[in-house]
Formats: structure tokens, C-alpha cells, sequence
């Protein structure tokens, strides 16, 4: 039985029977009395079931606890159909108005266009195809909603499969009467079918969904499409073997993390049987590793080094730990490193690391804010000295919301070089290419504040700020006042001297002991 937690999510737009852009009348009510009772539908529930918990008082009783929880999640339901048509209606009015809008700015700021123009056609994007017009949207909903351009781009598949196909869907979600996740998986299983067939779906499932448990409407969702579905089982096998990857996430707490590759079965099964072969031949008495433990192991070297017998792998990757020195002396045991592209791991497994690295490289580290402010040159140019700082000040894009690695990111000056902008590190900063082009041809704009800080401005005018990733203290930081972050008092932070065994540790020279004259 398939289970909906960890199924691979390859959901796509196109896999719905939307119309094309400028089609969806549903996104412009065409009359003054259809938009006011669409705005009653999505909105007059929220606000009876939000009077009644606020007059409601102080709990009596079990019963009203649980009365009050089911009002909770009638409004979640209810919050997430007004979402849904907020995200579709917006993306779908930006489409159709971008050429007045386009006109506007060209009157208002016509260089200013003019570049982005140049830049556009630098990145060899078009500003006004559907498909940038989302994905710059997206990013700008990300920053409103507090979340990644991921969860929000998978919110839009939500939003338009609810405002264009699934329409008795959204209706009964915004009533309370289903949850969030049962109107996900009955658009996400109205993929590949047709209107007809999607409309006998809501028929069948929306009657189950408004009693049963998500997980029943999704086994039931799922089994319903499978037998509309009018593609041949060799048909799925083909699209499904196109969606083939590998993904990869790191636990936050115990400096692990996890592979999946998503690849034909046989594929799979020739994998598992090589890695139990290879297990099996371990015959070493004293080795006290459990089956898992060397199933993993023996999957992680032969990925790394190659299986027994061969060569090996021509990459080694380099491997970044940055050890906070003063904290290993202050207290070893509470010492907490990063690794880059992962982020905390405890100082024992980063020494660990460290212990076979075959050179190190010195980073600086603000001791109030843990901020990357400086990194060892020695044996570098200076550009790839600066290079090396970005890679350990911003650890990854510096976009808001974008976590793409320092590896797949490049260095981006904030003030155009061409316009006078330096090529420094209060100038210099991590971006990747997808958002390079956000902020030269989509109208994203960014400034340098003197705390550090990096402020955006998204082309409708919001306004948000992004940290280093290497900065863990923010109590002090200024994003307003024309100065650096002020210095905490320091009367009751534990003091850690210079001793020899300090200056061993930061890699300064440790000075001899002075000679006792035997006379």
C-alpha cells in the first residue's frame, strides 16, 4: 500500500486540463454582484467561525474544547481557499496586465527598462511568458507567506487545480467541510484526466472526504485515478521513468542525512541485491556493525571511493567544517560546528572530519555574532580569497527564501560594477543564476545595509531583509540606523584566556617558553 508521506511529489501544472493564460475567466468576475458573492463565499464563514471562538471565552468542558478544535480546522479549510484563489486570481491578472504595466514603467522609468530589456536578453529570458511571470510571482508570494519559492510553486499547482478544474472542491473547502490535504490529493489525481472524468472524481469523493481521514481519500483518490486514468500502463511506465532522480535532505539534529534515488524498478532491485552481495561478504568476526550499519556504509563507499577492487572516483569533494575554536575551549562538550552544505554538526563528528583532512583553511568568525568575517589567503589570490569568504559568510544564495549551495552559486555584485560598484566583500555577495536574473531583468532590487544585512525590494513593493547564514546572533543587528551592530556588555560573558592552548587552537604561533638560566 502506497503511503501518501512519502510519495514522490512530481505534480505538474500541465498534466491538468487548464485552459491556456487569459482564458480563466474565473480569475475576472465579469459583473459587480458576481465578485460580491464570491467574495461572501470565501470570506463570510472566516469571519462567523472567528466571532464565535472569540466570544466563546474561557474553555467549560472537554466537549467545548473539542467544538472549538473542529471550528479551527473548518477555518484552516476555509484560510486555504481563500489562498488558493488569491494565488491563481493575482498570477493570472499579472499575466493579462503585464503590457499596460510594461507601458507604465516605460514612461515612469524608461533606462531603467531599457536595462532590464538588455539583461533580459543577456539571460535569455522572456519577462512576459507565462512561466516567468509564475516563477517571479511565486518568490514575491514566498516573502509574503514566510515560506520557501518551493512550498509556495507547489501551493500554485494547489491553487490553479482548485480555482479552474476542481471548482466544487474549493467550494466545499472554503464552507470548512473537507480539509486541506483531502482537496490536495483530489487535484493531484485529477492529473492526466479529462474534465469529464474529473468531474465523476469530485462526485465520488467529495461525499467520503467531508467524514473520512486524509489518508483514506488519498488511498481512494489514488485507486479512482488508476482506473480513469486512459493512459496504458507501458505509457505511466514511460513518464515515470522521465521523472527519474535523486534527492537529498539532512536531518537538523544529529548531523545525518539521507539519498533517494527514484529509478526503474529493475534498476533498484539490481542495486540491492549488489549492495546485500557485497554485505555478505564480510566475514571479519570482530566487526560489530549491524546489517543496516554496513548496508549504508557499504552504499556510501562505494559512491565515494568505488567498489572494492576498482579505482575509484576521480571527484573528491572538499569538505568545509568550520569549528568555532573559542567554544571548543569554553565548553567542548556543548560545541556545535558547521558543515557546509549541511549546516550544525557536533564538534566531535567535525574533528572527527577534520582529523584525516589533508590541509586546513583558517576562517574568522565574529565571537558576538558568529558572522564569517574574514578567511585565511595564504597560498590564494585575492579573488579567490574573496571567493572563499562569500563561500563561508553566506553559505548559499542570498536570495530570499533560496537555499541553492555556495557550489551552485556564483559571486554577484549588489551595485552594478558597470555603475561604480566595488568588488569587495561589503559589495559581494552569493547569488544563483535563476535569481542573477531576478535581480537584472525582473526588477528585484537590493541594497547593502552597514549592519551587514542585505534588504530586498520585490518589484510590487515589499520590502525584506536577509542575513548571512553564518550570523547566529541578531539581538544587536541595526536594519535602520546608518551603523554597525552595536556590541553587547561583555561584564557577564565568559572570559576564555590566551593561553598557549588558545593560540594552538586559532593557529597562531605558540611562543616558546623562556629559557631558565641555570646561574
Amino acid at each position: 500500500m502506497s503511503n501518501p508521506e512519502y510519495s514522490e511529489d512530481y505534480d505538474d501544472e500541465h498534466r491538468l486540463p487548464l485552459r491556456p493564460p487569459g482564458e480563466r475567466k474565473e480569475s475576472h468576475p465579469d459583473s459587480f454582484f458576481a465578485s460580491q458573492v464570491e467574495h461572501q463565499i470565501f470570506n463570510e464563514s472566516l469571519m462567523k467561525w472567528a466571532a464565535e471562538l472569540f466570544d466563546a471565552g474561557p474553555v467549560t468542558s472537554t466537549a467545548d474544547a473539542l467544538d472549538r478544535l473542529k471550528k479551527i480546522q473548518r477555518m484552516h479549510s476555509g484560510l486555504e481557499a481563500v489562498t488558493s484563489t488569491l494565488l491563481a486570481d493575482t498570477v493570472e491578472q499579472i499575466g493579462e496586465g503585464f503590457t499596460d504595466t510594461l507601458a507604465e514603467l516605460r514612461e515612469k522609468a524608461p533606462e531603467e527598462v531599457r536595462e532590464s530589456e538588455r539583461s533580459a536578453e543577456f539571460y535569455r529570458v522572456d519577462p512576459s511568458d507565462d512561466r516567468t511571470i509564475n516563477s517571479n510571482f511565486v518568490a514575491e508570494a514566498a516573502i509574503a507567506l514566510r515560506e520557501t519559492p518551493e512550498m509556495v510553486s507547489k501551493r500554485m499547482f494547489n491553487a490553479k487545480g482548485l480555482r479552474y478544474v476542481c471548482k466544487d472542491t474549493l467550494l466545499a473547502l472554503a464552507a470548512g467541510e473537507i480539509t486541506a490535504k483531502s482537496a490536495h490529493y483530489i487535484v493531484k489525481y485529477s492529473q492526466d484526466l479529462t474534465e469529464e472524468q474529473i468531474k465523476v472524481m469530485e462526485h465520488v469523493l467529495l461525499p467520503l472526504a467531508r467524514t473520512a481521514s486524509d489518508a483514506t481519500v488519498y488511498q481512494r483518490a489514488r485507486r479512482l485515478h488508476d482506473r480513469m486514468n486512459p493512459e496504458s500502463a507501458e505509457q505511466r511506465q514511460k513518464k515515470s521513468e522521465a521523472a527519474r532522480k535523486v534527492s537529498f535532505w539532512f536531518d537538523e539534529d544529529s548531523g545525518m542525512g539521507t539519498i533517494k534515488l527514484f529509478h526503474r524498478a529493475d534498476v533498484i532491485k539490481s542495486i540491492q541485491s549488489t549492495i546485500r552481495w557485497g554485505v555478505g561478504q564480510n566475514n571479519d568476526p570482530d566487526d560489530e556493525r549491524t546489517s543496516d550499519q554496513m548496508t549504508a556504509d557499504l552504499y556510501a563507499d562505494a559512491l565515494i571511493n568505488g567498489w572494492p577492487g576498482s579505482s575509484g572516483t576521480p571527484l573528491k569533494p572538499r569538505l568545509s567544517i568550520t569549528i568555532p575554536a573559542l567554544e571548543m575551549l569554553a565548553d567542548p562538550s556543548r560545541a556545535l560546528a558547521d558543515l557546509e552544505g549541511v549546516g550544525p554538526i557536533p564538534a566531535g563528528l567535525a574533528l572527527q572530519l577534520a582529523k584525516d583532512a589533508p590541509s586546513f583553511q583558517r576562517v574568522l568568525t565574529d565571537p558576538w555574532t558568529g558572522a564569517v568575517i574574514d578567511v585565511e589567503r595564504k597560498n590564494y589570490r585575492p579573488s579567490q580569497g574573496l571567493k572563499d569568504l562569500l563561500r563561508h559568510r553566506d553559505v548559499h544564495c542570498c536570495f530570499p527564501g533560496c537555499r541553492r549551495s555556495a557550489d551552485r552559486s556564483e559571486m554577484d555584485h549588489i551595485d552594478d560594477w558597470g555603475h561604480g560598484g566595488a568588488t569587495d566583500r561589503e559589495n559581494m555577495h552569493l547569488l544563483c543564476k535563476q535569481h542573477q536574473m531576478f535581480k537584472h531583468a525582473l526588477g528585484w532590487k537590493i541594497h547593502a545595509r552597514p549592519d551587514g544585512t542585505r534588504s530586498w525590494l520585490t518589484p510590487n513593493g515589499l520590502h525584506v531583509i536577509v542575513t548571512p547564514e553564518s550570523v547566529d546572533v541578531v539581538e544587536n543587528l541595526d536594519h535602520m540606523n546608518d551603523h554597525c551592530p552595536q556590541r553587547p556588555d561583555t561584564s557577564s560573558r565568559l572570559e576564555v584566556l590566551m593561553n598557549e592552548d588558545t593560540r594552538r587552537v586559532l593557529g597562531y604561533p605558540v611562543e616558546p617558553e623562556p629559557s631558565i638560566d641555570p646561574d
